[in-house]
């Protein structure tokens, strides 16, 4: 199945089954007040991203790809949670002939070519290499389910998203010249495939981690607003492989402090969390027709969340990520 029927309509909801290809190019895409857009400009219209975060007790990293068409976005970066050490290579480039974002997310395959910053992102592995910093990883995604959601965006767009976590990975990664062997379950992984015409005027805030509780339990959790929240929405936290689906989510913030503590909970009294901000990636980009004020986070999660069967989880110092973006796209 694909994400576009025959008919040149999204298919939106919560899918269980995979999507064979994000044919985006079928789309019957109109203007609000029905100018059908020609197929040269759906092709430059579509945002696409994948993301892909590294979650362990000493080293936390992120690395993604970026591609706007008109413009492409990349970085990576390693944060150091004992040295306290952030280490990071970024680029913004017109166009996008340096990176490569294949449309079917069952099967990944994104890549940037860009000078300096060399990444691949793959359904079996994940490679970067930027600097004096080189990442090799293996995973292996068959022991968690993904979360695989469109929504419609504004008045005639929509956005897919698929989410992934938490991966077992297994690796190296070099910084300098010291090796370090990383392994799950002290070391998970989460993946962010998304594409879709967007809103022009795009704003979320993200909160996520994939990890082992205290007890050996595998655990992940992604949570979202502002974006896929029209009739559904992404929030969701997995244990030991059984989703639990969560209904709208508040984030309360202090956008003059934001590395003051994060509250965030959930209207189905499923998510209470606090978020402890330890270091931030941020950029701003303000390119004429193009703009973004984005920061992520890594920190650490203390609280409770209730799973669907109705038993209580409690996070006591769980190193993950929280974000606050705007984009204009």
């Amino acid at each position: 199945m694909n994400l576009i029927d025959e008919r040149g309509r999204a298919r939106f909801g919560i899918f269980e089954e995979p999507l064979d290809l994000l044919n985006f190019w079928d789309y019957n895409l109109e203007t609000p007040l029905g100018l059908k857009v020609p197929g040269f400009l759906k092709r430059l219209f579509p945002n696409q991203f994948h993301f892909f975060g590294l979650v362990g007790p000493r080293f936390i990293m992120g690395m993604a790809i970026v591609d706007l068409r008109y413009l492409s976005n990349v970085f990576f970066y390693v944060y150091d949670r004992e040295s306290k050490e952030m280490r990071e290579v970024k680029k913004t480039l017109v166009g996008n002939s340096r990176v490569d974002i294949v449309p079917r997310p069952e099967r990944p395959e994104s890549v940037s070519r860009v000078s300096g910053l060399y990444m691949k992102l793959t359904d079996r592995t994940v490679e970067a290499l930027a600097g004096d910093m080189k990442l090799r990883l293996d995973i292996d995604m068959s022991g968690t389910k993904p979360l695989r959601i469109c929504t419609r965006s504004g008045y005639r767009g929509w956005t897919y998203t698929q989410k992934t976590m938490p991966i077992a990975v297994s690796g190296i990664l070099l910084v300098k010249d010291a090796e370090y062997r990383l392994e799950s379950s002290d070391y998970m992984g989460l993946n962010d495939w998304t594409c879709g015409y967007m809103r022009r005027d795009t704003y979320w805030n993200w909160a996520a981690t994939a990890c082992a509780l205290p007890d050996g339990r595998i655990f992940g959790m992604n949570l979202s607003l502002g974006v896929n929240e029209t009739s559904f929405t992404e929030n969701v936290f997995l244990l030991e492989g059984e989703m639990t689906k969560v209904d709208t989510v508040a984030f309360d913030f202090d956008y003059n402090n934001l590395f003051d503590k994060w509250h965030i909970s959930s209207f189905d009294d499923r998510v209470d969390l606090e978020f402890s901000p330890e270091t931030m990636r941020a950029e701003k980009i303000n390119a004429f027709i193009v703009a973004s004020r984005f920061s992520q986070f890594v920190g650490t999660f203390e609280g409770r969340l209730r799973t669907a069967s109705g038993e209580e989880i409690e996070l006591k110092g769980c190193p993950g990520y929280a974000e606050d973006h705007f984009a204009r796209w």
